[in-house]
């Protein structure tokens, strides 16, 4: 492959390849990020809040919702080196959608909480039966749609039962521009997901041709 990510090589140890991909991974976002004026973050920030807007609106529209009033997504608050989705996330709840954001427990189990609420007041795992699209984290994405994340096993657990729960919500991963590739390392267990967010592409659709 092109870009900064390494070539899919495996070795036969799948859990050393995706350690290889991750340093290399979080190495390209810190190179990324750290060249970025605060033009281009504010950019990339108003690309993926006007693009996963837009998806969900199309989304809610498909389904019978009439507007976004009383829409539930998932979504996170991004640590420095990642796709800046605070913009993303004030968009939604300006247009009245419900923001959960997750809360770490033991590993590797997450509870929910309203992005709207300062003191992030757990509020279960039911709550997932409300969510009608997830926005997630990661750190790469096959063609096929099978997610590389941080190595917690948090969203590789609580997707299925996401999934269980809501009814089947779509996934959307929210990547840079550069971290779709033709494969990742991956095992049995791997999370896929149904979309990808990027800052120049908007919302592509998973597998991609």
């Amino acid at each position: 492959m092109s870009g900064p990510l390494p070539d899919d090589r495996p070795t036969g140890d799948v859990a050393a390849d995706k350690a290889t991909w991750r340093t290399a991974v979080r190495a390209a976002r810190r190179e990324l990020v750290d060249g970025w004026s605060e033009a281009e973050r504010d950019a990339a920030a108003q690309a993926l809040a006007t693009a996963g807007l837009e998806h969900l609106r199309g989304y809610a529209v498909a389904r019978g919702r009439d507007g976004l009033a009383g829409v539930t997504v998932t979504a996170y608050e991004p640590m420095r080196t990642e796709p800046p989705v605070r913009g993303l996330t004030d968009a939604l709840r300006r247009a009245g959608v419900r923001v959960l954001v997750p809360l770490t427990l033991e590993r590797p189990r997450l509870d929910w909480a309203d992005l709207d609420d300062p003191g992030r007041t757990p509020l279960g795992e039911e709550a997932l039966r409300e969510v009608d699209l997830a926005f997630v984290p990661g750190l790469a994405v096959s063609r096929a749609g099978v997610r590389l994340g941080q190595g917690g096993g948090y969203y590789d657990t609580v997707l299925p039962r996401l999934r269980e729960l809501s009814g089947g919500a779509p996934v959307v991963l929210v990547l840079h521009d550069h971290e779709v590739v033709p494969q990742v390392p991956a095992d049995g267990h791997d999370a896929v997901v149904d979309a990808v967010l990027r800052p120049a592409t908007g919302v592509r659709r998973l597998p991609l041709a």
